[in-house]
Parts: C-alpha cells; sequence; structure tokens
C-alpha cells in the first residue's frame, strides 16, 4: 500500500454523524481533546435520530464519515438492494455496550428478582410466561434499532436459547434508540435491546429492569465502526487515514476510568448528548443498575473501546463473518460481504500511531 501523508488530508473540513449513544464517546473525545485538530482536520459532529437517517445520509454525500452498528456495512444490499454504493470500515470503535430492558410490569409478571444476573433463568421465565399465554392474546413486543445491529442478534440470541421463537411467539418492531425509553413509559413495547445509556435510565426512572447485559451474552461482540462509502475512502484516503488515527487515539484514551468520568461530564453536554451525568457514568464505570430498587453490580467491559494495546478494533473479515453467520439466520447475507471489514485500513493506522511514537 501506497504511504499517505496524514499532513495533507485532501478534506480538512469533515462532518462526522453520531447518535445520542454512550458508545459515540470516541468521536466526542477526539474532537474535544483536540486528537483530529492535531491531524489537520476540523470536525463537525452532526447528531442524529435513526440509524437507517444516519445511513441514507452517509450514502448519499450528505457526510464524510459515522459511528455506524457494525452490521450495517455488511447487510447494506439486504437494506437497500438498488443502492450502487458500498460501505467499508478500517476500525472498529467498540464493542459491547448494549443491554436487554423489560418493563417494570412484564418483570413483576415473570417473577424474578430484580438484580437477578443469570440471563438463562430471566430468558427461562419469560419462556414460561409465554407459554402460559392464552391462544389470542396481544403479542409482546420487544424493540430493536435496527434489523442488521448488533442489537438484532443479540436479542435473538437470547430468545432462541431460552427456547423462544422470535418469529411466533412474540413481536419484534424496529425504534430509534432515544425513543425506546418514552415507548416503554407509555406501554407501546414490553422491552427492548439498545445501547447505553438507554437501559441505565429506564432503570433510574422506575420503568424498566435490565433483564441482560449483552456482553454478558455475546462478549466482545463489535458494536460501533467507523464507517464511509467506497468512493470517498478512494477519494479520500489521507483524510480517511488521520480519522482512524484521531479516532483510535481517542479510543486509546478511554481506556482510563478516572478519564471516561471525565469523558462523561463532556458527553452530557447539550450540544452532544443532552443527557444527565449520572445516566452516562454508569456504564462508563462498568456499573450496572438492574432497577431502581436493586444493588450496583459490577459489568467489566460494559464498553469496550478500541485500544492500540488491544485487537478489539481491528476489523477483521473473521469477526466480519461472524456477525454474517448470524445475520444468516433470518437473512441470508450477500457472498463477499466480509470484505468491508477491512484490516489493512487499520494496520496502517496502527502502523503510523507506532511511528509516530519514535
Amino acid at each position: 500500500m501506497p504511504a499517505v501523508n496524514f499532513l495533507n488530508p485532501e478534506k480538512r473540513h469533515l462532518k462526522l454523524l453520531y447518535l445520542r449513544l454512550t458508545d459515540s464517546a470516541p468521536l466526542i473525545v477526539a474532537r474535544e481533546m483536540g486528537f483530529f485538530a492535531q491531524l489537520g482536520l476540523d470536525v463537525e459532529l452532526q447528531r442524529e435520530t435513526s440509524w437507517a437517517t444516519l445511513r441514507d445520509k452517509l450514502i448519499g454525500g450528505a457526510a464524510d464519515a459515522a459511528a455506524m452498528l457494525a452490521p450495517m456495512p455488511l447487510a447494506l444490499e439486504q437494506a437497500l438492494p438498488q443502492c450502487e454504493e458500498a460501505l467499508l470500515t478500517g476500525l472498529i470503535l467498540s464493542c459491547n455496550g448494549n443491554g436487554i430492558t423489560l418493563s417494570r410490569r412484564l418483570s413483576e409478571a415473570l417473577e424474578y428478582s430484580a438484580g437477578t444476573v443469570n440471563h438463562k433463568e430471566i430468558g427461562a421465565a419469560l419462556a414460561n410466561y409465554l407459554h402460559r399465554c392464552s391462544p389470542g392474546t396481544t403479542p409482546l413486543k420487544l424493540a430493536t434499532v435496527y434489523p442488521f445491529s448488533s442489537h438484532t442478534l443479540q436479542l435473538r440470541h437470547w430468545l432462541q436459547s431460552s427456547g423462544i421463537d422470535p418469529d411466533r411467539d412474540l413481536q419484534i418492531l424496529v425504534l430509534p434508540p432515544e425513543q425506546m425509553v418514552d415507548r416503554l413509559r407509555r406501554g407501546d413495547i414490553d422491552g427492548y435491546c439498545v445501547g447505553e445509556p438507554w437501559n441505565t435510565i429506564a432503570a433510574q426512572r422506575r420503568l424498566g429492569t435490565i433483564a441482560v447485559a449483552c456482553n454478558t451474552l455475546l462478549p466482545a461482540m463489535p458494536e460501533k465502526v467507523l464507517a464511509v462509502t467506497n468512493s470517498w475512502h478512494q477519494a479520500n484516503p489521507c483524510a480517511h487515514l488521520a480519522l482512524r488515527v484521531a479516532l483510535l487515539r481517542a479510543c486509546s484514551w478511554l481506556a482510563d476510568d478516572a478519564q471516561r468520568r471525565d469523558a462523561a461530564a463532556i458527553l452530557a453536554r447539550d450540544e452532544y448528548l443532552d443527557l444527565q451525568v449520572e445516566s452516562l457514568v454508569p456504564s462508563l464505570s462498568d456499573q450496572l443498575y438492574f432497577s431502581a430498587d436493586s444493588n450496583v453490580q459490577s459489568n467489566p467491559d460494559w464498553h469496550l473501546f478500541a485500544s492500540i494495546d488491544s485487537d478489539c478494533g481491528r476489523p477483521t473479515e473473521g469477526k466480519a463473518q461472524q456477525l454474517i453467520d448470524r445475520c444468516n439466520n433470518f437473512a441470508p447475507i450477500t457472498a463477499g460481504a466480509q470484505r468491508a471489514f477491512r484490516e489493512d485500513l487499520y494496520q496502517q493506522a496502527l502502523d503510523f500511531l507506532q511511528w509516530d511514537k519514535k
């Protein structure tokens, strides 16, 4: 691969898209700590409300890059069959970060104690509840954030491992992450699988209980990636490298627990997530609140960000294939889709960082 001069990015003013989620932290930290600026970039962060909107804006050229759900670049053809563009990633920003929350009404009906950490026990209770329901009963409604997402894969895996058919025994809906808590409050849904802080917020507001921390269900599943279109990467290899380097630095900065608490205060600001710091700190501190009435539990790696000291951020075709295999259980993915995960681009950023230390 030819050398890239990071000091001369083809574009200096870039627009990055993100959603109102705690694991948007690397983008916000990179901007606030000057990591983008150090590489000659002036980055504007634009908050979106849904993954479909974010996807369409990126593909349509309204933005340069986005923090995107890891399976989305792999399943683009399934989501948009007529799309002529392709997505790729050279950096996994984070793994884990999701939870499955059930309404207080449903949790009480399952008769398990708040704070139960065994997702198998809760899954078995849900299966028994569903099997006791009379024919014709309004089906339970559980929400996920996007058809092809780690959330959908984790939710379906939990249900199936509990003896529940997600296509027959209940309904799975798709809702934007930041609508989940309100829809739970209104009774429109009985639970959801979503990223933080929307599980913690439901628990803090006494609207739901966290039934499963998904990192205990399927550990280290790739969650968010830095996504760009293939055509943008071809036109802007230097700018793309600068983005990856800056974000990898930000992810590594987030490895420090004390700095994560500082990050929570930044993320909470109106121009970013516009949320209470108290809702952001728990998951960033590996603390899990199952409900407002339960004791705090330790949940190591609640958020697992990329790091130069591990391969968490390396987007290998093997990791892509694992996601594809799970998607294939309900919607076959196009052959060759795993090539959207570009390990060579990750290694290029890592090589630069190692060279820069000398």
